[in-house]
């Protein structure tokens, strides 16, 4: 079966450039764990999907390559960082192309393109890395973007670990046939605006959950929003500096903005100017797991938007943006899914929201830590009730 593997991770034989200039030429030497999964599966990799500088922002136009456009509207963005994959699914080039979350980066393109993406539960799927310890926090999964919810499940049950963290996922994953209590926001947890037409997207979401006999409640997430976003920032930028390293090693030269984006250049001068900081950092988000899956005790699920907008033109959010300007962009606009990440939750974007002018809206249902079967079996009632499959963007494939 004919895909693309995201230019994060490494396909035997195939470039990978990590959205950089920096490592043009590089030839994967292997699979990663998650390729290799794939690839025993019958994928076949007909090329590498585009994304951003190391997947560090929420929109992809990496300089290396140039802005990937959104098949919607050609004028917009395909959001980040799984942005190559998302459009080309979205464009039905391939019924699902590879894709990575570490901060929202399968949910926030899955959104922006009309295409359904599940960010999976920590350790469900392999890890990037084949051996060595895990990162301090471990935020970053991968898994798919598709059309249809089948073959989000296909995907999953023959990547799944089944280490005995988790049971295996069954032979058949059906509607959900239970009613659930969820918990419905439009609110930013950090105190970010949110677009009228996304609220306006997300009110008729809850809606279909009440006509189909959920139960809705309105709900305000405890989970320290403003602190969170200064902890998980810092924790991001210790990679971009991590990164930047890297960078210089494999060229052989000083970083500078002829090698590293102006973006993450910023990133990494945060972490530097903060480094005294990052062992209370870390200490803080291993702790918000916990505070993150208290809210389950009040409720099933968690809907909210997944962005704080619908896609954004390109260059709002290129990586050559003044730091500070594009670091309130991307706050605002990728507002919602970082905390699913820190915690190891399941989480996914079902495309049942659209706007006036017709672009996609993506609703973000969210579980504790192991409730990926729960979600698939959600979204695969949604998708009966509104099957979004018939809407095919102006530019496509077919």
């Amino acid at each position: 079966v004919p895909t693309f593997i995201k230019d994060l991770h490494n396909w035997k034989g195939a470039p990978t450039m990590f959205g950089s200039r920096a490592f043009k030429g590089y030839i994967a030497p292997e699979d990663d764990p998650h390729q290799g999964k794939w690839r025993a599966a019958g994928v076949v990799c007909l090329g590498k999907s585009t994304s951003p500088e190391m997947g560090l922002i929420s929109s992809t136009e990496p300089l290396v390559t140039g802005a990937s456009r959104n098949p919607w509207d050609t004028g917009r963005m395909v959001g980040g960082s799984s942005g190559g994959a998302a459009a080309l699914v979205a464009a039905r080039v391939v019924p699902f192309a590879h894709a990575s979350d570490g901060g929202g980066s399968i949910r926030i393109p899955a959104s922006t393109n009309g295409v359904f993406g599940l960010k999976p539960s920590r350790g469900q799927l392999p890890a990037r890395e084949g051996a060595g310890d895990p990162p301090p926090v471990d935020i970053s999964v991968q898994h798919a973007v598709t059309i249809s919810v089948r073959d989000s499940i296909s995907l999953f049950r023959a990547s799944q670990v089944n280490d005995g963290t988790y049971a295996p996922l069954p032979a058949e994953v059906l509607p959900l046939e239970r009613r659930l209590k969820i918990g419905f926001t439009t609110d930013a947890y950090a105190g970010t605006p949110v677009a009228d037409e996304t609220k306006a997207a997300l009110a008729e979401t809850a809606q279909l959950c009440r006509d189909l006999g959920h139960e809705v409640v309105d709900y305000t997430p405890a989970l320290d929003g403003e602190d969170f976003l200064d902890k998980f920032l810092l924790y991001w930028a210790s990679g971009a500096a991590q990164f930047c390293q890297q960078a210089s090693d494999f060229t052989g030269k000083p970083i500078s903005p002829e090698i590293v984006e102006p973006w993450t250049l910023g990133l990494a001068g945060m972490f530097q100017a903060r480094q005294d900081e990052i062992s209370d950092t870390i200490a803080w988000l291993l702790a918000y797991e916990d505070l993150y899956h208290r809210m389950f005790s009040d409720i099933d699920v968690l809907l909210t938007p997944v962005t704080g907008s619908p896609a954004v033109p390109i260059g709002e959010q290129a990586p050559t943006v003044d730091y500070d300007t594009l670091m309130q962009r991307v706050v605002t606009f990728a507002a919602f899914t970082a905390p699913m990440n820190v915690a190891g939750a399941a989480s996914v974007s079902v495309p049942l929201g659209w706007t006036p002018s017709g672009l996609p809206v993506g609703s973000m249902f969210s579980g504790k830590r192991g409730d990926d079967q729960l979600l698939f079996e959600l979204a695969l009632e949604l998708e009966l009730a509104r099957p979004w499959a018939g809407r095919i963007p102006p530019v496509s494939a077919f």
